[in-house]
């Protein structure tokens, strides 16, 4: 099964990254100190919001790729991407930079006073530098995920993935101001970008090459306009708890919360990675070995699920000893509540990954928008108030009943017959992630929070190989392994 092959290719560029993630973390906090590393938080949840503002682009270019290859008609339709990259995106590119930079006056009176607020403010050019290569990368994937590159695009993915974390902490150990952070992290977004172009070339040289042909901007604007105001709103709804919490706390708390919950949503990459490979699937209108797209969605569901139902709930029951163990024993006790509430948003989440990329595949990209411009004023109102009321706590409380109802929403809107199945995994899964960390807490002893920790992922595991999964899916994993070995 090529979907299988393909989403372990798109896992294991997702993964890596996550691992040196977690090994970086601690070197940049020793090396540049917590408050740099709330405030580097702040900046890779800033370049990978704007990377996320690519007027939907990425996702329409994989789309179109993928429809034309399906119908035989490729070579024309890189004709027209060609047209539209040169003509069109690439002065865009180049407006948006210089408009980043004239951005640093209106920010500038938000930075915080002394060496900090200065360093920042020296990296800004960096991020005008690093969103438009971040911009141009995301055109450039979008092209190689449709024609179905899966193996050539997560070897980048892992490289430059792992770089964004490994170079600004090796950064730290000689240059330990924030400026050179930001340096390091842009570097290896330049360098993505041209190894992505190198491999576009590889692949047909038609991608980049060629005569340009006249490319409607309509044509692409109208589907990608909606798909742009989810990817504005979208990270808006996910990174803007971050910077409630630098406005009203302390730039330790926002260290606290951006770490235990960074570690969180990195698991998101195994949605992400499944997602991104029925994505052009979803937009070929091409099932496989004669399953129906229908029953290829509703399998990714519920796969999904049950990968993630383990991982949270590990997560939650052991979000105390593994802080402790990773950054120490006053970071634990500060930050192991936000891991245990945001376990459970992260799987209700992840299973949100589907309908959204449904609905964006067969072009209903305006329903999942004008569902977030809904959501965003009431998220805000209810984020701010909780953010007021119990700090780091009730950012993770509202940033989990957001995801939750989002998740709800996507899956109603993509039809009933997708809701119904989903409602069971949701509802046990949620409960046993909440019980898990309930019953692992910091003051009980390590005895009894080692056994509620092998307990609740035993329950874990069993409740989705068995419940989750159905039989043709056990069957399939198990084909699957066998062939392997």
């Amino acid at each position: 099964m090529a979907t299988v092959r393909f989403f372990a290719f798109n896992l294991l560029g997702h993964v890596l990254p996550m691992v040196v993630a977690l090994l970086s973390v601690p070197v940049i906090a020793h090396a540049a100190g917590v408050e740099r590393l709330g405030a580097l938080g702040v900046v890779w949840a800033l370049v990978g919001y704007f990377g996320f503002l690519d007027f939907g682009l990425g996702r329409v270019v994989t789309r179109r790729v993928a429809s034309a290859a399906q119908e035989g008609r490729l070579a024309d339709e890189l004709g027209k991407l060609r047209g539209f990259l040169w003509q069109k995106a690439l002065p865009g590119l180049i407006v948006i930079g210089l408009l980043i930079i004239g951005a640093r006056l209106l920010f500038a009176g938000l930075l915080p006073a002394g060496p900090l607020g200065r360093e920042m403010a020296a990296g800004w050019d960096w991020i005008a530098i690093g969103v438009p290569a971040t911009l141009a990368t995301n055109w450039l994937r979008g092209v190689l995920e449709g024609v179905h590159r899966f193996a050539r695009v997560n070897l980048l993915r892992t490289v430059f993935g792992a770089w964004t974390y490994a170079a600004p902490a090796l950064a730290a150990v000689v240059w330990s101001t924030l400026d050179m952070l930001i340096a390091a992290i842009v570097i290896g977004r330049v360098l993505s970008m041209l190894a992505h172009a190198l491999t576009c070339l590889s692949v047909d040289r038609g991608i980049l090459l060629g005569p340009l042909q006249p490319a409607s901007l309509r044509s692409f604007f109208q589907e990608g306009g909606w798909i742009t105001v989810s990817n504005i709103i979208g990270p808006l709804m996910v990174y803007s708890d971050r910077f409630v919490l630098a406005a009203l706390l302390t730039p330790t708390a926002v260290a606290w919360y951006v770490t235990s919950q960074e570690v969180m949503l990195r698991t998101l990459v195994i949605p992400g990675a499944l997602a991104g490979v029925l994505f052009p699937k979803f937009a070929g209108r091409q099932g496989e070995n004669s399953v129906p797209l229908s029953a290829l969605y509703q399998r990714g569901m519920r796969v999904v699920a049950a990968l993630m139902l383990p991982l949270c709930t590990l997560a939650a029951v052991g979000a105390y000893d593994g802080l402790r163990l990773w950054l120490g024993p006053a970071f634990a006790q500060n930050g192991y509540q936000v891991v245990e509430i945001v376990a459970v948003g992260i799987f209700v989440n992840a299973v949100s990954f589907l309908p959204f990329a449904w609905l964006q595949a067969h072009e209903r990209s305006e329903i999942a928008a004008k569902l977030h411009m809904i959501e965003l004023p009431l998220y805000a109102i209810g984020l701010a108030a909780a953010v007021a009321t119990w700090g780091i706590v009730g950012a993770a409380v509202a940033w989990t009943l957001r995801v939750s109802i989002d998740c709800l929403l996507l899956l109603r809107l993509v039809g009933p017959d997708s809701a119904k199945p989903a409602i069971r995994p949701l509802v046990l899964g949620t409960v046993l992630i909440a019980v898990a960390g309930i019953g692992s807490q910091p003051d009980w002893p390590l005895q009894w929070r080692a056994l509620t920790s092998a307990a609740a992922v035993v329950a874990g595991g069993v409740l989705a190989w068995l419940v989750f999964l159905n039989a043709s899916d056990r069957r399939q994993l198990l084909r699957r392994s066998g062939a392997v070995h």
